[in-house]
């Protein structure tokens, strides 16, 4: 039993009624009878899918619609998923919880903000597979045996080849210079910048470039897209080109939601969700390639730290999250080591 305290069930009781109700007012039906490809004309089945990002971010702007697209073309009309919206339509931190509990049905969601929950699937930022890899060696397989006790069905990731790096005001040429900047943090990293005595920060997203402007962080770590956009790059100078991590973004959907579909269309998916990942992959890959040029365009100047530099740093971060894993479920740490090493 998952246990929530009185507000988050007054919460999330509020946003399901909300939903519901938006839902009765379209005309859609509910998903309480097995709907197979064929069942069309019968009315397709209501999925809500709801995105940890707004939509317009460059991570899922094209990704959501794309998945959609295909899934509801593959289902031919047994299927309809209204997006219900980023964050501003249901906390962040009430995504997962959400989508375990029937809130929502799908989710667009990053193991940054359920790892606590789940502390297995930051193992995600530690894979370096293509999710088509990943899907051939078992850690998929392990990943979606791990989902489903948690009343989750693992469908696949919506973003790959996107990995992290560190964005700084001060030009450094090895990483002991690194110590003692202060740096915006999250979750992901937070464990790799205490090892190189950094100074990490919370800084909310929104006030990341006020704080870069006025020098109360000296830098931030993030992907390639979205601080240009953000306007972040008006007030960063460097990145250090040493990329690290998987990216850590999964589609997970309610288990009932799915076990209302008929096998058939189950099937399906998971067979449109595989095919889907290729085509992010290639994306991502070419936008990535894109943005860097772009970024030296706005005068950003990239870092390269030496072969001897590199391999160190790889090698703190590797040791650094694999601890947390460890630490987390240790009796699991053997099996993904096997699986992601």
């Amino acid at each position: 039993m998952f246990k929530f305290d009185r507000t988050r069930i007054f919460i999330l009781s509020f946003i399901s009624c909300m939903l519901i109700l938006a839902g009765c007012g379209n005309g859609s039906s509910p998903a309480s009878q097995p709907a197979s490809s064929g069942e069309a004309s019968a009315g397709a089945v209501e999925l809500k899918l709801v995105s940890f990002l707004a939509l317009d971010h460059p991570f899922p702007k094209d990704m959501v619609p794309l998945w959609k697209e295909k899934v509801e073309k593959a289902l031919n009309g047994a299927v309809k998923i209204r997006v219900v919206g980023g964050p501003e339509s249901l906390p962040v931190g009430d995504q997962f919880d959400a989508v375990r509990n029937g809130v929502v049905d799908i989710g667009f969601n990053v193991s940054s903000y359920y790892g606590h929950l789940m502390p297995e699937a930051h193992s995600l930022n530690m894979s370096p597979f293509t999710p088509a890899e990943e899907r051939e060696n078992g850690y998929f397989d392990y990943m979606a045996d791990r989902f489903e006790k948690n009343n989750l069905v693992y469908l696949g990731r919506w973003l790959s080849e996107s990995p992290y790096y560190f964005w700084t005001n001060k030009k450094i040429s090895s990483l002991s210079e690194l110590q003692g900047t202060k740096f915006r943090s999250n979750s992901t990293y937070h464990e790799v910048m205490l090892a190189l005595n950094m100074v990490p920060m919370e800084v909310n997203p929104g006030d990341v470039y006020t704080s870069l402007e006025r020098k109360m962080v000296d830098g931030f770590g993030f992907p390639l897209l979205g601080p240009r956009l953000n306007g972040w790059t008006e007030v960063t100078k460097y990145l250090i080109d040493e990329p690290f991590f998987n990216q850590n973004a999964t589609i997970i959907m309610n288990v009932k939601a799915f076990q209302s579909l008929s096998p058939e269309n189950q099937q399906k998916f998971r067979d449109v969700t595989k095919e889907f990942e290729q085509e992010m992959v290639a994306y991502f890959k070419k936008e990535n390639e894109a943005e860097k040029k772009a970024l030296q365009e706005k005068g950003v100047e990239l870092i390269k730290l030496s072969p001897d530099e590199s391999r160190s740093f790889q090698d703190i971060v590797k040791k650094e999250k694999w601890a947390v894993i460890e630490k987390a479920v240790p009796d699991q740490i053997a099996d993904l080591k096997k699986l992601l090493q």
